[in-house]
């Protein structure tokens, strides 16, 4: 799939970004059913259960940064002290404590925390003034970055990063 979610330039674009990242999502956990949400294969040993966990952990993360955005206030991120996102050493790392956070919890909670964090997103990217969701000077503690890419950076590591593997694991079938 050919990213398209970056030419998004308004605030109801941003909004129509998370409301196609639900729709994947939950098109992918229906094509899957109850029954293989807990086989493993979609990435290693991990499940379609573990893959919307670990995509659901980072969500948390992009919520922290939206909603530190509203508060123009740096928000901590969920992981252990002293771990970057700026090595892969350390991003396998906070992945392994993602899975060991979310391994044993059942299904059901980990598809309803998988939408709260679209739920938080939306009413984040809502609620912030639409020149500051593309302004990248605003908030210095996103480096660089605006409050959209936060956005684009969940769809990218939902379509580019995650669904090719899960529609493959889907097409080998039970």
């Amino acid at each position: 799939m050919q990213p398209h979610w970056n030419a998004a330039s308004s605030q109801v674009e941003l909004q129509a970004l998370l409301w196609r990242m639900r729709a994947e999502l939950e098109r992918l956990i229906a094509a899957a059913g109850p029954g293989r949400m807990e086989t493993p294969g979609v990435m290693g040993d991990w499940n379609l259960k573990d893959a919307i966990a670990h995509m659901t952990e980072w969500r948390w993360w992009s919520v922290a940064r939206m909603e530190g955005a509203l508060k123009n206030s740096e928000p901590t991120p969920p992981w252990r002290a002293g771990l970057t996102e700026e090595t892969d050493e350390e991003t396998d790392q906070i992945n392994a404590e993602f899975y060991e956070k979310n391994r044993d919890r059942p299904v059901s909670d980990v598809l309803a925390d998988s939408r709260a964090t679209l739920d938080r997103l939306e009413a984040a990217t809502l609620a912030l003034p639409e020149a500051g969701l593309f302004d990248k000077a605003r908030y210095p503690w996103l480096e660089g970055y605006a409050p959209a890419d936060v956005i684009f950076g969940a769809a990218d590591h939902l379509y580019e990063d995650h669904v090719p593997g899960i529609e493959a694991f889907l097409a080998r079938g039970a």
